[in-house]
């Protein structure tokens, strides 16, 4: 009798020790799903609570165009926090989720969190949105880009500009061309802008605009950058001998040539042999393929040529540069 009580003794007391830790088991997971579920990673207690942005990833960023900035945001507490999404300090958005295209240039994103107190906290990102690879380009040669007010300018080594139906200086319309099949874009300054650089725009037929950079509108005098390819006193005449040194200029050699680029101006300048009855000049090919008409000294002494894609791949295939012509003399070659 004594033996089966102490046995049934000793079954309560195990029986008592498993409930006591199964108790401990229960209450540890309640309060763990009190604070925390596996479906929301947000704490989220009270509206009272400060707000925080959860994000340990945010960082600059840089895109282009047509590429959408996306952007997940993680506050706390999350169902009394509104996101709002400033750009240049303007609203474009608002919610957890930013996922959109941004217009061209350097801009300042702004995260602010507020809750339903009117508590805030915010987070600051640059983005950079780069034109994407087929949108219009302007060239950036400074000379080009340097015009007097109602001046005329052309701009070499242009692309894509086939869809551009306006172009704005300084925000102001302005009279424009586009030549040599898209890669130049002639324009006029507006005639009423004081001295200064001002933004030029290019706009399509979707009212898309993109920068063209700067350009100097002003009524000092360009400066000048010319290189000088040869200096010398060569004398020139087509009615001398095929073996004659002096039939042609021909001391610019194919490896300069070879570096001019379209938009750049080819000068020669000239001098009179007065003892010669009269004075031609032509610019040309080695196979003597017109680059001028005949040019008459009474217009003065230096011959220009506004170099095209047209007129440098003219040049590589007929081998180069020449000056033809009748009674004067080469004094010096320059590119600017």
């Amino acid at each position: 009798m004594k033996k089966m009580m102490n046995l049934n003794k000793g079954k309560i007391l195990k029986a008592l020790t498993m409930l006591i830790a199964m108790s401990f088991v229960f209450t540890g997971t309640a309060t763990m799903s009190s604070c925390a579920s596996d479906d929301s990673p947000y704490f989220t207690v009270t509206e009272d609570d400060d707000p925080r942005i959860l994000n340990t990833d945010l960082a600059d960023q840089t895109i282009d165009r047509k590429t959408n900035l996306k952007i997940e945001i993680k506050v706390t507490p999350v169902h009394y926090t509104t996101v709002t999404w400033l750009l240049d300090d303007v609203q474009i958005a608002e919610g957890l989720v930013i996922d959109q295209t941004l217009p061209i240039g350097t801009h300042t994103l702004k995260v602010v969190a507020t809750t339903t107190k009117g508590k805030t906290t915010s987070r600051t990102l640059n983005i950079t949105v780069t034109p994407a690879a087929e949108d219009p380009a302007l060239g950036t040669n400074s000379i080009e880009l340097w015009v007097a007010p109602g001046a005329t300018t052309t701009i070499h080594r242009c692309s894509n500009l086939g869809t551009i139906t306006k172009v704005l200086v300084d925000n102001q319309e302005v009279a424009f061309e586009i030549l040599e099949e898209g890669t130049a874009l002639q324009l006029t300054a507006p005639a009423d802008l004081p001295n200064g650089d001002y933004a030029i725009t290019l706009c399509d037929n979707e009212g898309n605009q993109f920068p063209g950079g700067t350009i100097k509108v002003t009524t000092e005098p360009r400066p000048s950058m010319e290189d000088t390819l040869w200096e010398g006193h060569h004398y020139v005449s087509w009615d001398l001998s095929d073996s004659s040194p002096n039939k042609v200029f021909n001391l610019i050699t194919t490896e300069q040539v070879a570096k001019w680029k379209a938009g750049q101006t080819l000068r020669v300048y000239c001098s009179q042999n007065e003892d010669d009855s009269y004075h031609q000049i032509k610019l040309a090919t080695t196979w003597w393929t017109d680059l001028t008409a005949v040019y008459e000294f009474a217009n003065g002494n230096v011959v220009e040529l506004e170099l095209t894609q047209e007129t440098l791949d003219l040049l590589k295939e007929q081998a180069g540069f020449i000056c033809v012509g009748h009674g004067y003399y080469v004094d010096k070659v320059t590119i600017e």
